[in-house]
């Protein structure tokens, strides 16, 4: 009964992060909407549903655009960050993040929930 559970338990889990390996990735680029910001040295982009990315980007690509409802176009990609402390092992994580490849300006003033 323990082995039977246990496979199974296994088995879901297995899938389960099939599936989400496979829904992170986009085969083209995508389009979001929102208010800019610019906070503890990262830019992200908040939707009118709340809904929050960090971007990823050259700077001069959103500076000026900071506070501003912008249309950015590109992909959702894994970012590995090194998470060592010194004088311990070395360790890392990875992020979620929206990579760049275009800004549209939309308006002046942020009309997203986030802002």
């Amino acid at each position: 009964m323990y082995k039977t559970l246990t496979l199974t338990l296994l088995l879901v889990i297995s899938a389960a992060w099939a599936q989400a390996q496979d829904a992170g990735q986009t085969s083209g680029p995508t389009t979001i909407q929102g208010c800019l910001q610019y906070t503890n040295g990262h830019y992200r982009l908040t939707e009118d549903n709340g809904t929050s990315h960090q971007l990823q980007s050259e700077a001069n690509k959103l500076k000026s655009h900071v506070g501003h409802e912008v249309q950015i176009t590109g992909k959702t990609t894994i970012r590995t960050v090194d998470t060592t402390v010194q004088g311990s092992e070395s360790s890392a994580k990875e992020e979620k993040v929206f990579k760049v490849t275009s800004v549209k300006h939309v308006a002046d003033t942020c009309t997203s929930a986030g802002h």
